[in-house]
Formats: C-alpha cells, structure tokens, sequence
C-alpha cells in the first residue's frame, strides 16, 4: 500500500506540471519542524546566520543541526521577547533551500506570483522558507515575527500591521 501511494503522488506531481517538493533531511526543534534539501544547505545556513554578540547567549551542540535547531528555538524565544507575544505551544515549519531560485519557485507554486524574494512565511502553510546562503539573523528573524504575530492572535492583523510587528522584531533582535 505504502508503495502505491509512494507512486501516485509521483505521478500526480508529473501531471499536475508542479515540481515535487524535494527535502532530503529533516530537524525538529522546540518550536519548528526543519526540512532542508542537503546537509551542506544546512551547514550553509548555519554559516550565514551569524548571531553578533547574541552568540555567547545562544547554547550550541556538538553537531550542526544541534546549533541550527539551538540558534532557531533562541530566535523564536527572542521575537517573542521582544514582541512581548509569548506562545507556549507555537509549532511551525521551515523550509531551507540552497539557493534563492527554490524559494522563488516555492512562492511561484503556492502563489503564482514571480517574486526574487530570499524568504517568505506562508500562513495558510504555517511554514517559513529560506535560502541557505542568505539567512543573516535580521531575515531570520523577521520572517519569525511574522510567524509569531500570524500564531499569537485569533485573527489574523492587517498586511500592513503584520510587517510593522515582524520589522520591530527584525530591528530588535539584538537589542
């Protein structure tokens, strides 16, 4: 049965001219469930999401997806901080691509919308996606305030007040 299914979601992607949504890996954190096309996108991620002076604060482990799922449940905790927006049990999704061109086609396939963006939250997805290269802690972190602020209230705020509360979280992050 399981290689039935395996098989008609091939053929579905085939037909329906989407591509597929390959993620080869995967990390759980406290707040996020990560998917991430290849170890080396990970330690690339990884990389670019240099933390400042919060480094000293973020506690890491031995291993890269350790200090990635460290470095993303200390974000979290901080835009919450910081957007004084506390959610105990927030559990969202994040997508990391090697290259900016995936996220180009993730928001292309949910949105049908060409954009050169370098990340985006989905809120009908729940889920954030990233390039690997491009995750300095300010995108991180604001793409977080928006999660955090879709999450927090029972409806949803305007577009407008969405992105100020995620730049608030984005200029704060190392205050």
């Amino acid at each position: 049965m399981k290689i039935f299914l395996q098989i008609s979601a091939l053929v579905f992607f085939c037909l329906s001219g989407l591509p597929a949504p390959v993620h080869a890996e995967e990390l759980n954190t406290r707040f996020a469930h990560i998917q991430y096309d290849d170890r080396d996108a990970l330690k690339d991620f990884n990389y670019a999401l240099y933390m400042g002076r919060l480094k000293n604060r973020v506690k890491t482990g031995d291993t890269i997806e350790e200090e990635v799922a460290a470095k993303i449940d200390f974000i979290v905790g901080r835009v919450m901080q910081v957007l004084d927006m506390y959610l105990h049990n927030l559990k969202f999704k994040i997508v990391i691509h090697s290259s900016p061109k995936q996220v180009h086609a993730d928001f292309k396939r949910l949105y049908n919308v060409d954009v050169r963006y370098i990340a985006f939250y989905s809120p009908a997805q729940n889920t954030v996606f990233f390039s690997a290269k491009k995750a300095k802690l300010t995108v991180v972190a604001h793409e977080i305030g928006h999660v955090v602020a879709e999450n927090y209230f029972d409806v949803s705020p305007p577009p407008k007040i969405h992105e100020v509360l995620a730049q608030y979280a984005e200029k704060h992050i190392t205050d």
